[in-house]
């Protein structure tokens, strides 16, 4: 994000007013300032919890989505390398919200699960998020929330080819 923000503060002067506007109104960028909003509400509204996640964390609690992983699997979903996600999940190992079990499957391997801590945690992030939906709702209206809502999952399924 901070290396587009530089190309654009760089580059913008000398692109024509089309270019200029699209950049301005892309997708992509109208999207990453939405994420930034929404990711300092939720930064805001867990100030006050006991310990403060950060993006990492909040990244594996999604990816996890209840279920076991491996170390193997969340640094491929997560697109990090498997030291940060050891990282990761010793942190939040430390504040009681995750636990490792050694895989069935393989000895050598970690299956990574939410304790009933961390579902506390998950369940405190839901709200947050309920509660900046409803922000967003208030000001673009429900039905275009629910419709880019709809938009964005028929967009992530066709990718996923299902």
């Amino acid at each position: 994000m901070i290396y587009c923000q530089l190309i654009l503060t760089i580059c913008l002067p000398m692109l024509d007013k089309k270019t200029n506007l699209f950049l301005e109104k892309n997708i992509m960028r109208l999207m990453m300032e939405n994420i930034e909003w929404m990711e300092e509400e939720m930064i805001n509204s867990s100030k006050e919890d006991i310990h403060h996640l950060t993006p990492a964390e909040i990244k594996l609690f999604n990816t996890l989505r209840g279920s076991k992983k491996s170390i193997s699997d969340l640094s491929r979903v997560m697109g990090i390398s498997r030291q940060a996600v050891h990282k990761t999940t010793h942190r939040l190992r430390e504040y009681g919200y995750i636990e490792l079990t050694i895989s069935p499957d393989n000895k050598r391997d970690r299956l990574v699960s939410i304790t009933s801590e961390g579902l506390k945690v998950r369940e405190r992030g839901a709200k947050i998020i309920r509660e900046i939906e409803r922000n967003l709702s208030k000001n673009i209206g429900r039905d275009n929330l629910e419709l880019i809502r709809d938009l964005l999952e028929e967009n992530l399924n066709t990718l996923r080819g299902k």
